[in-house]
C-alpha cells in the first residue's frame, strides 16, 4: 500500500468518529407541547359588555398577534380550528385621574349696561369648576377557550389592567380645535397598549 493511500485511509477513519461523535448533538422542541393536544386556534371577534365607547377591535388584534408570535398553535379561522378563543370585555372605564385643578375665578364680574365684561371674565360652567389633565383607561376581560370536537371548557380565567394617559394639553401645544382629536388619538394609543398587555398574559398562559 503507498503512503498516500495509506494517509487517506488515516485520514478517513480520523474523520468518521468525529463525524459520528457530531451526530450526538441534536436540538430538538419536542419539549414545547401544545395545550392538550390543540394545533389550530381561532379568535373569536371580541365581545363588548360595557357601556364605554372603546376601540375593542385592537383587543381583537392584539390576541392574534401574540398567538402567531407564540407560535405554539397555528391562528386559523373557526371552521379550521381545534379549538376556539372567545374574549369578552366585560368592564371598561375611561375616568378623570390625578389632582383636579381649580376653577381661578370664584365670582362673576359685577352686571354694569356702560361696561361690557369679556367672556373670559366669568367663571365656567359648574361642570368646568375643575379638571384634570390626565384620564385612566381600566379594562377587565374574561376569556373562554372551547374544544370545538367535544366541546369542552379548556381555559377559563379573568384578566384586567389600566393605564392613565395626557388627555388636556395647553393650548400652545395642542390649539383648541384640535383638541378632541388629539384626546381620541391618546385614547386609541392608551388602549392598545392595555389590549398589548392583556394578550401577552393571555396567550402565555393558555399555551404555557
Amino acid at each position: 500500500m503507498s503512503i498516500l493511500t495509506h494517509a487517506r485511509s488515516l485520514g478517513i477513519c480520523l474523520l468518521l468518529p468525529i463525524i459520528s461523535g457530531a451526530c450526538a448533538y441534536r436540538f430538538t422542541n419536542t419539549a414545547m407541547r401544545n395545550p392538550l393536544g390543540i394545533q389550530t386556534l381561532a379568535v373569536e371577534s371580541v365581545w363588548d359588555s360595557s357601556r364605554e365607547v372603546i376601540p375593542h377591535e385592537l383587543l381583537w388584534s392584539a390576541v392574534q398577534r401574540e398567538i402567531v408570535k407564540n407560535g405554539r398553535v397555528t391562528l386559523t379561522n373557526q371552521e379550521e380550528a381545534d379549538a376556539l378563543m372567545v374574549v369578552t370585555i366585560t368592564g371598561a372605564r375611561v375616568n378623570p385621574a390625578g389632582t383636579p385643578s381649580q376653577e381661578a375665578l370664584s365670582k362673576d364680574p359685577p352686571e354694569s349696561d356702560t361696561d361690557k365684561k369679556n367672556p373670559e371674565d366669568y367663571r365656567n360652567i359648574r361642570r368646568a369648576g375643575t379638571w384634570t389633565t390626565d384620564e385612566a383607561v381600566t379594562v377587565g376581560v374574561h376569556v373562554n377557550v372551547y374544544d370545538l370536537k367535544s366541546r369542552a371548557l379548556l381555559f377559563n380565567r379573568n384578566y384586567s389592567s389600566g393605564i392613565t394617559f395626557k388627555s388636556l394639553r395647553p393650548v400652545t401645544i395642542t390649539p383648541t380645535e384640535s383638541a378632541f382629536l388629539h384626546y381620541d388619538e391618546s385614547l386609541e394609543a392608551r388602549f392598545k397598549a392595555v389590549s398589548d398587555t392583556l394578550a401577552h398574559s393571555i396567550v402565555n398562559d393558555f399555551l404555557m
